[in-house]
């Protein structure tokens, strides 16, 4: 199905349930990816509902909500964002026409953002320049944590103590990623590795490595581009090249002829997220 007729879609379901009565489930959350799910699902009690809006194998800069969806939408008491997505900006306000007490909260307040005009990424820009990948950094991503404690903890205050206890393991967990990162990336400092989607720049900066990128301003990389990046990587003996699961390979597979190197899969939206972290600890540590 091509963009504008979901869109149309949409457009026209938004419509449908804008004009029903909203019959709201004070117990049912929405969030932005799969990780926040986690996250937040371990802070709430089992009987609370969790449902992420970007899907396992789709990408946030380009998702648009199915049918099921929107009427998650129409229902929902509270939407937590994850920041400065391209999903969310392209649609977080739709929701609110379609849900007028739908509550929306901001997990990245705080934060100290990446700016940057490289931040631009295919059909869209990232409002205000924002690198939005603030979660694939353990040390970043424990300010959504807090954040997200926050939130429910003003949202829920009959379970406040709940929330409070659900909270201590998981910061405990997240905190020990953290200082495995750390230690483990202190040996590293300075090195490069090489990914098609600049998906941890965050992660560089708070760890003292360097993410160089094949996609070239959220686009296709052209010919000229590719040669720089070969030319590079043969300077900084790169190993390996990392590729997210809900991108095109051919450009790594270009690559990955090219150096004599492998094309290692990581996946930053997945929804175990301390394991996804702890794998990727221990890629980055055989690439580097």
């Amino acid at each position: 199905m091509n963009k504008t007729l979901t869109y149309l879609i949409i457009t026209t379901l938004i419509s449908i349930y804008s004009c029903k009565n909203n019959s709201v489930d004070t117990n049912h959350i929405i969030v932005s990816i799969l990780p926040q799910k986690n996250i937040v699902s371990k802070l709430l009690p089992e009987d609370y509902k969790v449902s992420s809006m970007v899907t396992k194998g789709n990408s946030p800069a380009t998702y648009s909500p199915t049918p099921s969806q929107i009427k998650d939408i129409n229902e929902a008491s509270i939407y937590i964002q994850i920041g400065n997505i391209g999903f969310e900006n392209a649609w977080i306000h739709r929701f609110k026409d379609l849900n007028p007490n739908l509550k929306v909260e901001n997990s990245s307040t705080g934060i100290n953002f990446i700016h940057g005009e490289d931040f631009e990424h295919g059909d869209h820009v990232h409002e205000g320049g924002i690198e939005p990948h603030i979660w694939t950094s353990p040390k970043t991503m424990l300010k959504v944590v807090y954040n997200s404690i926050d939130i429910l903890k003003k949202n829920y205050p009959n379970i406040k103590d709940q929330i409070e206890k659900n909270s201590k393991p998981l910061i405990d967990s997240l905190l020990k990623i953290d200082t495995l990162y750390k230690n483990t990336l202190d040996n590293y400092k300075g090195k490069s590795f090489l990914i098609f989607h600049p998906a941890y720049t965050y992660l560089a900066r708070d760890y003292g490595i360097n993410q160089i990128s094949i996609e070239h301003n959220g686009k296709e990389p052209s010919v000229k581009w590719l040669q720089s990046i070969i030319k590079e990587a043969k300077e900084k003996n790169i190993k390996a090249i990392f590729v997210q699961q809900e991108f095109d390979k051919r450009n790594a597979e270009i690559l990955s002829k090219e150096l004599g190197i492998n094309i290692i899969e990581v996946s930053p939206l997945k929804e175990d997220y301390e394991k996804e972290m702890k794998d990727l600890l221990e890629k980055l540590k055989n690439t580097l």
